[in-house]
């Protein structure tokens, strides 16, 4: 194979993959029915691979293509320098920049359920976390979202699964503002499954 047959093999690669997150995320956010976390991570990963790949490949001789490609170079480089220089000015521009790109951390799960802590942003809202179903082993359902307005200790959140519900037991401590002190509280979350 030559150096051409090859770029064009990974800037097909580049525009599929990217297709295909694109219409991941277009599902999700209307039926909300998306591919499995992991799987979507691995997709972003391969598409900013590809793109600084050929981002060096287009820069000599220099071709239009390579301000497209700039994208996928710059942006893991200012973040870095952003995340090395810090500041506020900084930080903000870098939540900016990567909310679109930053992984959900998963909280917990079980067999069925997925609790994912969702990224907000630097100065986003207090704890708010994604329930998901976990379908076909390639896709999740969003069922619901949770936020209690304080930290949840995922060590102590039980879940349950069966005959097509599932039950989150959470235990967190709550500030009473009245009382000036924390008041441990547990709460039971019920979702339908299928």
């Amino acid at each position: 194979m030559t150096k051409t047959q090859i770029r064009d093999i990974i800037t097909k690669i580049h525009f599929y993959l990217l297709g295909f997150a694109l219409l991941n995320f277009t599902l999700k956010n209307t039926i909300e029915i998306s591919l499995n976390y992991r799987l979507t991570y691995l997709i972003t990963l391969l598409i900013y691979a590809s793109g600084i790949i050929l981002f060096f490949w287009n820069f000599k001789p220099f071709k239009k293509a390579v301000i497209y490609y700039s994208f996928y170079f710059i942006t893991p480089l200012l973040n870095l320098i952003l995340w090395l220089f810090g500041g506020i000015f900084f930080t903000l521009l870098t939540s900016t920049v990567l909310y679109p790109i930053y992984p959900n951390k998963i909280k917990t799960e079980n067999e069925k359920i997925v609790v994912y802590s969702k990224y907000q942003g630097f100065m986003g809202a207090c704890c708010p976390y994604e329930v998901t179903e976990k379908k076909y082993w390639l896709l999740e359902k969003k069922k619901t979202e949770i936020n209690l307005h304080e930290v949840i200790d995922f060590k102590s959140v039980l879940i349950k699964s069966a005959n097509g519900k599932s039950e989150l037991k959470i235990k967190y401590n709550k500030y009473d503002y009245e009382t000036e002190r924390n008041i441990e509280t547990d709460t039971i979350i019920r979702i339908k499954t299928e």
